[in-house]
């Protein structure tokens, strides 16, 4: 949405108009692997950016009218880049071997003031989806472009108007499209297609994972939940691999084996994870809906971090930074706090993030060293937590599956045990253990903790 802020003077761009278009000026210098690539079925590509946002400072109102239609522009420019990259494309959904959904996750103008002139900033951000031609999300990525403005220095002189805005925006998407091949090429989604790349006569006879849903159970109006999955950062943190996807697919188990009614139900991910949103649902969203006798699950899937002088956990809200995780960060013990407060018959708590500041789902500021006894709090009554790893692990994506090692085995246990915790439990530990000593060559327990 654009907001309408204050100016502190009238500026303007002084020219023709600006549209937002990919105009590629070069070839690329990124040629993919052409014959091991599937066709590819690009669809629709979602909005989330709406008219786009614009941030003018001063103490002035304007009006400013955009009509860039962003899902279009997005779909028009991503089809023209992986052409140009080599990679076939395709029409016909049924004839791909591999889809590709796209999502405009951010537009936004900002004026900057340098001495006495003024420019407009553009950010642009379009996160990326790649599917098997059955539906299963293999891998998932992001480009963008931050702060990029025209070469010029923009007058205070001249009135503002839409071509001003749409001039930076189509600067700051014509450098994001080309970032796509340097990241194709760098991560090889393609080889995450498996045997399932090109469309089969008929499905493989493989024992069915956690992306085939099962089937709907009544729903229980005295349930809640909040699902919370931050793949991207906003300080430019490694990215939480399969984070957003899993929350999303965590939703839908919650929903459809725990009987989790939408209403009852926040889904926080990405840029709509901050820590006012962690402060507005943990803290009032939640105790303003649950009753006594209630039941409450809360997942989250994203970075952890230690805080090396205290010894403390915390999650990593998006807009976080590890620097001034005090400040930034949501503890965990103020979480459990938080639930503990809540007159629900119970509280089930899942963590597929790690705190030791070892690498995996966890950070830690620059040039401190990882406190390895760092583990979350201890339980309170009435909840009981299940989290990925132990306190000096790390938590490990499960690549081969396109999902959070943890999270994989947590749904897949929900699906075949239902709702008891501790069959779920049960269950993943074992698997998760196996697998992360199998496929990376790594320790990853996962803990359980009930509170008295």
């Amino acid at each position: 949405m654009i907001r309408l802020l204050p100016l502190a003077a009238v500026i303007g761009l002084c020219g023709c108009a600006a549209r937002v278009v990919y105009a590629p000026a070069a070839a690329p210098k990124t040629h993919l692997p052409t014959a091991h690539l599937p066709k590819l079925y690009l669809e629709e590509v979602s909005d989330d950016a709406g008219r786009g946002e614009i941030d003018i400072p001063g103490d002035r109102r304007i009006d400013v009218d955009s009509d860039v239609v962003w899902a279009d522009a997005a779909r028009a420019a991503l089809k023209l880049e992986l052409q140009r990259l080599g990679w076939p494309m395709t029409d016909d959904p049924t004839a791909a071997g591999a889809r590709l959904k796209a999502t405009v996750q951010k537009a936004r103008a900002e004026c900057r003031v340098h001495r006495a002139d003024m420019r407009m900033e553009g950010d642009v951000a379009i996160g990326l989806v790649l599917e098997r031609s059955d539906g299963r999300a293999v891998w998932s990525g992001r480009i963008e472009a931050d702060k990029v403005h025209p070469a010029t220095w923009q007058s205070t002189s001249c009135d503002i108007g839409p071509d001003f805005v749409r001039a930076a925006w189509n600067v700051a998407f014509n450098a994001a499209i080309p970032t796509l091949g340097p990241l194709l090429a760098e991560e090889r989604p393609w080889e995450r297609l498996g045997k399932a790349a090109a469309p089969a006569a008929a499905p493989e006879a493989t024992e069915p994972g956690v992306d085939e849903l099962p089937a709907a159970r009544a729903p229980r109006p005295r349930a809640y939940a909040i699902v919370v999955g931050i793949e991207h950062y906003r300080e430019k943190l490694p990215d939480a691999e399969f984070a957003a996807g899993d929350a999303k697919l965590a939703a839908q188990y919650f929903q459809r084996v725990l009987g989790v009614p939408e209403a009852n139900m926040a889904v926080l991910t990405d840029d709509r994870a901050t820590k006012s949103d962690f402060e507005k649902y943990f803290e009032r969203w939640l105790p303003n809906r649950v009753s006594a006798g209630d039941t409450v699950y809360v997942y989250y899937s994203g970075h952890g971090a230690p805080n090396p002088a205290k010894g403390d956990a915390y999650l990593v809200p998006y807009d976080a930074d590890p620097t001034y995780i005090e400040e930034t960060g949501y503890p965990v013990k103020r979480l459990f706090e938080q639930l503990a407060k809540l007159p629900a018959k119970q509280v089930y708590v899942a963590l597929d993030s790690c705190f030791s500041g070892a690498g995996g789902h966890s950070v830690i500021a620059s040039g401190a060293r990882p406190l390895v006894s760092v583990a979350p709090t201890g339980v309170p009554r009435n909840l009981t937590v299940i989290s990925a790893s132990a306190g000096n692990q790390i938590s490990n994506s499960f690549k081969e599956k396109g999902h959070g090692l943890f999270t994989y085995y947590f749904l897949k246990g929900i699906k075949e045990k239902g709702d008891d915790f501790r069959a779920v439990f049960d269950y993943l530990k074992p698997e998760v253990e196996r697998v992360a000593r199998r496929e990376y060559n790594s320790d990853q327990d996962p803990q359980w903790g009930e509170g008295r």
